[in-house]
């Protein structure tokens, strides 16, 4: 598989993940603790794994690409592990 077919696998992951830690802003508005029903931390490990595994053949263009998307993750990664952790009864 191309690194852009990967790529582009990988932004719709990210996006799925980013609609799941949404639920975090009803908990931080409403106080309301409703966790996505799906594996939010395997999906977003499982995202900063493959992009991890990144070789360096990229263009310049395709390793900003992939370094945006690999912050993004973690990022997210962090907010909604915070989330479950203080969330949590």
């Amino acid at each position: 598989m191309r690194s852009g077919e990967n790529l582009a696998l990988i932004h719709g992951d990210l996006a799925l993940a980013d609609e799941h830690v949404t639920q975090v802003i009803l908990f931080v508005d409403k106080g309301i603790f409703r966790p996505s029903r799906a594996d939010v931390m395997g999906l977003l490990e499982g995202v900063i794994s493959r992009l991890e595994r990144f070789g360096e053949s990229m263009t310049v263009e395709e390793r900003e690409v992939v370094d945006a998307h690999y912050r993004y993750a973690v990022l997210l990664h962090q907010i909604y592990a915070e989330f479950l952790r203080i969330g949590a009864p």
